[in-house]
């Protein structure tokens, strides 16, 4: 940006200056000696919008795909038996989808429906199914894209971005917005190659973000078909988290969700219930959780008791084994419990002072406003500061 839009005197000190912190999310995902030749390849695909390259700017060129989202060099007999392995373990449901997604892909019959949502609970193997087509689209030796709404989301899925990285989606978005994605670039042509979109934790996006992809796919395809007529496989749990929108109502969340657009119309909808990870005691558990996710379970819910542990399990299955006598920090450092507040974490405290010998003593203390000022004194009286319970200071009695 600063490039484009201005005169730099000295580029190549200015990389030079900042190069670790431009470097530092390559040399995270590929290595020490080749993260900076992607970042600058990275560079150059940016520059390339504003007429720039690396030579003119004098800067190190590289040997290099112009984008780090180009096709990874997947061994396609690798793949082909990752595809193999993952297919066997596929249960009824899950083959059911990766058959439908595949018949998409490779079907080219008009009437073929390109835009799917895979609706499924948590465990119920959503990223399995996932992988099992990137591996088996790859194994055959074609291009898959895979992304998701978050970083960590997208870390789960091999060769995964985040959609705002690979689809340029602006941060602030509208109903108008379109991605900052030039044509005739590498990215451009890689989404265009591509065979299959991937899109996880699809429902905590905000319905602007889809529609300026969907923009986007049809500026690049010149066809006018919902997303170009690419096939696109969004995945997710409408049951979790909606899109979160700053100091948003309820009113605002919902109408944000994809689900209440008309493009959401489009859209053939798969579903997995079938828990692949919960224990046959936890069933019924995840039965009820689904309930309430559905609203089946009425507007009042009463939770079992086991969702109400005493706080003397935690501390009895921690603490219980230490002789407080002689404890050193290093048998403490590795017990902790996580609480939601101060004043829960004092109750556990107090808790836990009852297993240490020895007479407690209490040592009083005074809150008070350090200024003479008499409407300081009326605006935070000695009750208010009483009751204060700043991170990090003991409670005062």
């Amino acid at each position: 940006m600063i490039c484009g839009f201005g005169e730099v005197e000295d580029v190549p000190n200015l990389w030079v200056q900042h190069q670790v912190s431009l470097c530092e999310d390559f040399v995270h995902r590929y290595s020490e000696q080749t993260g900076p030749h992607y970042a600058l390849a990275d560079i150059e695909e940016l520059l390339t919008s504003y007429n720039l390259s690396l030579q003119k700017l004098h800067l190190p060129t590289v040997d290099l795909p112009a984008s780090v989202l180009e096709r990874a060099n997947f061994d396609v007999v690798e793949e082909q038996a990752k595809a193999n392995s993952y297919t066997m373990q596929l249960n009824s449901e899950q083959r059911n989808v990766v058959e439908i997604l595949l018949s998409a892909v490779y079907n080219k019959a008009a009437d073929t429906p390109k835009c799917y949502f895979l609706d499924g609970p948590a465990g119920t193997g959503k990223t399995f199914v996932y992988s099992t087509l990137l591996h088996t689209i790859r194994g055959r030796g074609d291009d898959v894209i895979p992304v998701a709404s978050t970083g960590i989301a997208a870390t789960l899925l091999i060769g995964g971005r985040t959609v705002h990285s690979v689809f340029k989606i602006p941060i602030d978005l509208n109903a108008t917005s379109t991605c900052n994605l030039k044509p005739n670039t590498k990215v451009a042509d890689m989404l265009l190659k591509t065979k299959l979109i991937v899109w996880d934790e699809a429902p905590m996006t905000h319905v602007h973000a889809f529609l300026a992809v969907d923009r986007l796919l049809q500026d690049l395809t010149k066809c006018k078909e919902p997303f170009g007529g690419k096939v696109l496989l969004l995945g997710g749990d409408f049951r979790q988290v909606l899109p979160v929108i700053l100091r948003g109502s309820r009113t605002l969340t919902v109408a944000s969700s994809l689900k209440k657009h008309a493009l959401w119309l489009k859209f053939h909808k798969l579903h997995l219930t079938k828990n692949m990870h919960a224990l046959e005691s936890e069933r019924d558990f995840g039965a009820w959780l689904l309930d309430i996710g559905e609203k089946k379970s009425g507007s009042t819910i009463q939770l079992p008791l086991q969702c109400y542990p005493s706080i003397q399990d935690p501390i009895h299955q921690l603490y219980s084994d230490i002789d407080f006598s002689s404890v050193t920090p290093q048998e403490l450092k590795g017990r902790a419990i996580l609480t939601v507040n101060n004043e829960r974490s004092m109750e556990i405290n107090n808790k836990v002072l009852e297993f240490m010998p020895g007479n407690e003593t209490v040592y009083k203390a005074v809150d008070m406003i350090m200024s003479e000022d008499p409407q300081d004194q009326l605006t935070f009286p000695e009750e208010f500061l009483n009751s204060l319970t700043p991170t990090g200071f003991l409670h005062m009695c």
